[in-house]
């Protein structure tokens, strides 16, 4: 049910449009969305949605302007899309949008939602005040530890209910920019007054304080200071062109290209595919060891200009290797730009680096526009539903093979762990190693998954194949992972079944569960099979004394 967390609910009611006026926006938003929407009710019930539409059509004319689209916000978020949203109206130049198209204002100015002046980040640590207008730039760093009288992990919880995302990384992006919305957290009842905000922090030195926010003017030119400012930090090299819809840099001491897509469009000056064919005239010029691909600022544009990078990366004999490619991907990863993360898993060598995307790989998107009859107010509705290539297409999103975190600290300081870590990689090698550096750090699926690309590669020799698959075997035991080894080599027995390394791997596997009876009848067949074998007899011998592991 819909309920706005209004005070003084009676007293209050619409000043810039008529009571009647919102309630035909609520009832043709009610019939519109889900008319225009490939799949309206995959995440809610029409029985919820109705009973929403309700509740809000009914406590119009007891609500603020703000309030209302509050709750025509929560209606639309219920779809439970990252693309299906209301876009807020807002003076564009302080407000978080990815939209690639233009929105409408509304239809009176007095619509307008407010700013404070500071923007927000979800950091691994907590939540933070990342940038602020310049007379606040003292703020910058500061932990938000609570606003009105609510906790901070409590705050973004009250927020839920009116965030459209696809995955939790996509509402730890979008939480924190409906927390700068002061008739957002009044009317969601976490602040009282929509012109002093009160917020507690715990600034830079580790003093907690108490301080009032007020709203930026609207439509005055604004400016926020980040780090880089605030502390003279010197900004990380993804940090320094993110307007740039792409550009690259080689680090020459590395051998390494970084390349970073930040939208998939093309620019006037240098359409995406000639951008590409530069990345290939470096690669094949000069010595490149690694080409990192960057997709965390990444909020899409038309996954038809996926093509020519990937086609680029999966035909380079020197750059398409476990090892030598590898794609950043984050909480922003989104639309288009998860596409071309599905493209790269499927068809490339790619390792993805940093955090988990902030779409899911079968998602809803291609929204069109929609505006409200009496306010205007923009719908961007979910049209298609583009399915992944896997067979989950229930995947939350796309999981990194080398997860790595980011800190209110790594942002200060102007470092980028998730970049460091590349560099620090070995250079392309053994594809065991690498499949044993991702299952130390993603576990045994992800490791599998690296593997079944290598072993599918029809470059790769049989003879390599079998090197990588008794190594990791080996690697398994010797961690005395005994579960995985028992899987590992029971897949490995489907695929060579008139081999018996597999059986005595999963014989070993048992002697790692303590279980030689299971180890011992193992063993036996092997040597039923193949009588010469002189590792199943010895095994067999020390299992028969009483020592499994001799």
């Amino acid at each position: 049910m819909l309920l706005l967390l209004t005070h003084g609910l009676v007293q209050a009611q619409p000043k810039v449009l008529r009571a009647a006026q919102w309630q035909e926006d609520v009832a043709f938003l009610a019939e519109q969305l889900p008319r225009m929407h490939r799949n309206p009710y995959n995440k809610m019930s029409q029985q919820a949605f109705d009973s929403a539409v309700a509740v809000l059509h009914a406590q119009v004319p007891q609500l603020k302007d703000y309030e209302i689209i509050v709750g025509l916000t929560r209606l639309v978020a219920m779809v439970g899309d990252g693309h299906t949203r209301l876009t807020l109206p807002q003076d564009m130049a302080v407000a978080y949008s990815r939209a690639h198209s233009s929105t409408p204002p509304p239809s009176d100015p007095g619509l307008y939602l407010n700013h404070l002046p500071v923007k927000l980040a979800l950091f691994d640590d907590g939540l933070f005040i990342r940038e602020a207008t310049p007379e606040m730039m003292h703020l910058v760093g500061a932990q938000v530890l609570q606003i009105g009288t609510v906790p901070a992990e409590d705050v973004l919880e009250k927020v839920r209910p009116v965030v459209h995302y696809d995955n939790e990384m996509g509402f730890r992006l979008l939480a924190p920019t409906f927390l700068v919305i002061p008739e957002f957290l009044a009317a969601l009842g976490i602040a009282d007054d929509v012109q002093q905000v009160p917020f507690k922090i715990k600034t830079r030195e580790g003093a907690v304080e108490d301080i009032l926010l007020s709203p930026i003017a609207l439509f005055r030119k604004v400016y926020f200071v980040d780090a880089r400012e605030a502390l003279g930090t010197a900004p990380p090299l993804s940090q320094q062109n993110r307007r740039e819809k792409y550009w690259l840099h080689m680090l020459e001491d590395e051998e390494t290209l970084y390349v970073q897509v930040n939208e998939l469009y093309d620019k006037e000056e240098e359409p995406l595919a000639a951008f590409v064919a530069k990345i290939e005239r470096i690669v094949i010029g000069i010595p490149v060891r690694k080409l990192v691909l960057d997709l965390r600022h990444n909020p899409g544009g038309s996954n038809s200009f996926n093509r020519p990078l990937v086609l680029a990366l999966a035909r380079s004999e020197q750059i398409n290797r476990f090892g030598s490619l590898y794609t950043l991907i984050g909480r922003e990863t989104f639309s288009a730009a998860q596409m071309l993360a599905n493209d790269l898993e499927y068809y490339t060598n790619t390792l993805f680096v940093g955090e988990p995307s902030g779409s899911s790989p079968s998602a809803y998107g291609d929204s069109r526009k929609m505006q409200l009859p009496n306010s205007n107010l923009t719908i961007r509705i979910s049209t298609i539903y583009w399915r992944d290539w896997s067979g989950d297409e229930k995947r939350p999103w796309t999981a990194p093979d080398i997860p790595v975190g980011y800190t209110s600290e790594d942002y200060l300081k102007g470092r980028d762990p998730a970049l460091e870590t590349v560099l620090n990689m070995p250079p392309a090698g053994n594809v065991s190693t690498v499949m044993q550096q991702v299952y130390n750090n993603t576990g045994f699926k992800q490791a599998v998954w690296v593997y079944s690309r290598f072993a599918l590669d029809s470059r790769t020799s049989p003879e390599e194949v079998r090197a990588v698959e008794k190594e990791f075997g080996d690697f398994l035991l010797q961690q005395k992972k005994a579960e995985e080894a028992t899987a590992w080599y029971g897949y490995m027995s489907s695929q060579h079944k008139e081999e018996v390394w597999p059986m005595i791997g999963i014989a070993q596997a048992h002697l790692l569960n303590q279980d030689s009876q299971k180890a011992k009848a193992v063993l036996e067949k092997v040597i039923r099979l193949e009588p010469a074998n002189q590792q199943a007899k010895n095994l067999l011998a020390a299992i028969r004394k009483g020592q499994p592991n001799g």
